[in-house]
């Protein structure tokens, strides 16, 4: 079998094809067929043998039939035996009638054109016997009795005549055909008419030949009859010829249905989307096709190759095992498809020798004698295993090589509509966790608006008093916090799964890191009066990472067991050292998680059951970015929950380092707002007048003292009159953007030695690699951490 392409390049070949032509897996002819430089459209050899007006016309769409032609491999200089081949050419075409491929069926038919010339040849010979009168020729008397003697019988079946006499004839005929011989010459003697039969006889060469008998009265004056004459004519050859005929001609037959079964087959699988469906038609056209009892789809879970059984399909023979519905547990004969990714053929002796066969267990008393197994594996476009299909207990014989190339066919075409299926459902799924994050996202910034709106609104009247003003400052700070981390969230997020963010690993103390977390997600802890348990080990552990980012990791991990736990649960935290790794354990007795949650807790837009006071919301994509940091550090994490309402463990597993450097710790970078030791003259140069004035009342608060400008030019002339010591500059100004300044206030001599910040909404390695080149010390992201410009003052 050969599968071509719509536009003529072959595909697939099968075993059977190689063995037809002589060619082996190393070959080059097989690399060079497979290749992109072969066509059987323009292939000159077919062309000269006028093949390739039938290819054209399977291509259109018409089945065909490619007449016998006479192949000699030394007419292209290469060795091996003349053949006689002819073909059927079947075209696969999808729903709306376009052809998607060509199966090419070749059958070797050297041997039928041999028997039929062996066959001419013996009825020559006949010819020649029957002329010169070679058969076996006899006479009985009127009762059918043997009463004369025949050298012809004598010598062909080596019986005396003592042993053929009378009825002794019978004893040299084939013990299945005696008593249809007995009876046809009975009826013919007891009815007069002539004998026309035929049966096997004896030989004296040994076996059995079979004859054509015929045999007729001859009648006297009156009208009795006063003898029998008869012979038997040997037809051996020619009976034995017809046998072949009549079973290649049921073979034929026999594959020409199953090439309209597998096209139809496969017509009906490409049309199918959900893969339960697909998994439920292929058993289906499967045991129909192969003409098998059992035919079983199962697809794989994990990785160990266990087997979910999807779809089954069982003849009336195991009626009472159609509700049977056990998982694999991963191990045995479907394990070993599975994980080779190749076919395996047995028959049932077979079957019950292979180590990794583990019987029907409990049903093993029930369960009906089977005949054979065969199994192909589902394989996906990157070479993964998928699952794999499974047929057994054959109507008739054991299972074939053709049988294995069908099923392999049907796998392959099954294999691409389960990955289908699954990327279908998938797109699905993630339109729909889009649209619900979109909504969550619009509500979350909407919620903050609204309380900085009426704080806004509340600053305009003049006769607010120190304690409102201070109340509403807080309003505002908190609120500002708030969606600063929702959008901080989003461009983390962003930046990790683009492959942008940069981590500033070195050797850290992994209790350092946890303590900082604790530090963080304390107040959240407390606000719900959990109770937080610590089991942490003794061991100084280090690893080598970010820590700022693996502080992120553990913090966003205690806030999800805090927001889904609720009021009052208990939250406990592990850290466990082993030699050559880090684990940190998050467990809670929250609301626990589904199975189907747990597949996809790390997913983006991912997120449990929201409460009714919301304190369990959020835009699902704290643990999305947990998985990709721990990814970052060569990690794990996983999430296991034994349902809804039993509570949640989630487990970071980290490699442990040995310590070559200096180790951080905690406290290094932390500052308290206070006022500064010395007093420095800044300028603030920003076009948003709030966000300059803003900053300026920060700074004037720890004591500096502030110039503020909004546009390039006046601060350029500013900078050069009063010559501040610190230029925090606005990199979007309307008139000369911020590098640009930079550059201007670099190249002049009387503010080149100026410490320049920069302060933008932007804040990839680029962006600070752009202001770096313009001249700039620092670059701060919007909004400005006010502990970090305070440290950079300092």
């Amino acid at each position: 079998m050969q599968l071509l392409a719509a536009d003529g390049r072959t595909l697939q070949v099968n075993k059977a094809w190689q063995a037809l032509w002589e060619i082996s897996d190393e070959s080059p002819l097989k690399a060079y067929v497979l290749g992109s430089d072969y066509n059987v459209l323009t292939d000159p050899q077919l062309r000269a043998k006028g093949i390739t007006p039938y290819l054209d016309r399977a291509f259109a769409g018409e089945s065909v039939k490619i007449p016998a032609i006479h192949y000699d491999p030394a007419e292209l200089g290469r060795p091996g035996r003349p053949r006689w081949v002819t073909a059927k050419a079947h075209p696969m075409k999808d729903t709306h009638g376009c052809v998607l491929e060509v199966m090419l069926m070749h059958e070797d038919i050297t041997d039928r054109m041999e028997a039929d010339q062996l066959l001419r040849h013996s009825e020559e010979r006949f010819r020649s016997l029957v002329s010169a009168t070679s058969q076996m020729v006899w006479t009985t008397d009127a009762q059918g009795l043997v009463v004369e003697d025949s050298a012809s019988w004598r010598a062909f079946t080596g019986q005396s005549y003592d042993e053929w006499k009378g009825t002794g004839w019978t004893e040299a005929i084939h013990p299945d055909d005696r008593e249809h011989a007995a009876r046809s010459w009975m009826k013919s003697v007891e009815q007069r008419t002539m004998l026309e039969t035929e049966f096997r006889v004896r030989h004296v060469g040994g076996g059995y030949r079979w004859t054509s008998v015929r045999a007729v009265p001859v009648l006297d004056d009156d009208g009795l009859v006063r003898e029998w004459i008869g012979s038997n004519t040997d037809i051996h050859e020619v009976k034995l010829a017809e046998g072949e005929l009549e079973k290649r001609l049921a073979e034929e037959t026999r594959n020409a249905l199953l090439l309209q079964k597998v096209a139809k087959a496969s017509q009906t699988l490409h049309s199918a989307l959900a893969a339960g469906d697909i998994a439920r038609i292929q058993v289906d056209e499967v045991r129909d096709i192969l003409e098998v009892h059992q035919a079983v789809v199962s697809l794989t879970e994990g990785e160990n190759w266990a087997q979910a059984i999807n779809a089954v399909s069982l003849s009336e023979k195991y009626a009472e095992f159609r509700a049977y519905d056990v998982k694999t547990d991963g191990s045995g004969i479907y394990a070993t498809v599975c994980g080779t990714n190749k076919p395996m053929r047995l028959t049932q002796a077979e079957l019950e020798r292979h180590p990794g066969w583990k019987g029907f267990g409990k049903h093993g008393g029930a369960h009906p004698p089977m005949r054979g197994w065969l199994a192909v594996p589902l394989i996906g476009h990157d070479g993964k295993n998928l699952g794999l299909i499974q047929v057994s207990d054959r109507y008739e014989a054991d299972f074939t090589e053709q049988d294995e190339a069908i099923l392999t066919q049907l796998a392959s075409i099954a294999a691409t509509g389960f990955e289908n299926a699954r990327l279908y459902v998938s797109l699905k799924e993630q339109d729909r966790r889009k649209d619900e994050f979109l909504a969550m996202l619009a509500h979350e910034l909407r919620n903050p608006l609204a309380p900085i709106g009426a704080a806004a609104e509340l600053l305009k009247f003049a006769n607010l008093d120190r304690e409102r003003m201070r109340q509403t400052s807080e309003v505002i700070g908190r609120q500002v916090e708030h969606m600063t981390g929702l959008v901080n969230d989003l461009l983390d997020v962003s930046r990790v799964t683009r492959g942008l963010i940069t981590l500033e690993k070195e050797l850290v103390n992994f209790s350092h890191i946890v303590t900082d977390a604790l530090e963080q997600v304390g107040p959240l802890v407390r606000s719900r009066r959990h109770q937080l348990t610590l089991q942490l080990s003794s061991e100084a552990v280090t690893v080598y990472g970010d820590s700022k980012r693996l502080v992120q990791v553990i913090t966003n991990i205690l806030a999800n067991a805090a927001k889904y736990t609720p009021e009052g649960g208990t939250i406990l935290l592990q850290t466990q050292a082993r030699l050559d790794q880090v684990i940190l354990r998050v467990v809670d007795n929250g609301i626990g998680m589904t199975p189907e949650l747990t597949r996809h807790a790390f997913d983006l837009f991912t997120q449990g059951a929201r409460s009714s006071d919301r304190s369990s919301g959020g835009l699902g994509l704290g643990l999305a970015l947990v998985k990709s940091l721990v990814e970052l550090h060569d990690g794990t994490v996983t999430c296991f929950s034994d349902g809804m309402g039993k509570g949640s463990t989630f487990t970071v597993i980290l490699p442990r380092q040995v310590e070559r450097n200096r180790i951080s710790g905690p406290g290094e970078n932390d500052r308290h707002f206070r006022k500064a030791d010395k007093t420095l003259k800044v300028m603030v140069v920003d076009d948003n007048a709030d966000a300059a004035n803003m900053l300026a009342m920060f700074l004037e608060a720890l004591g500096h003292e502030v110039l503020v400008e909004h546009k390039a030019v006046q601060a350029l002339q500013r900078a050069r009159a009063e010559l501040p010591q610190v230029c925090i500059l606005d990199i979007g100004l309307p008139d000369i953007d911020g590098t640009e300044l930079a550059r201007q206030l670099r190249s002049d001599p009387a503010t080149g030695n100026m410490v320049l910040i920069a302060v933008t909404g932007y804040g990839q390695e680029q962006d600070r690699e752009k202001s770096r080149a313009a001249g700039f010390d620092h670059h701060l992201v919007k909004p400005v951490d006010m502990s970090k410009l305070m440290n950079l003052l300092d």
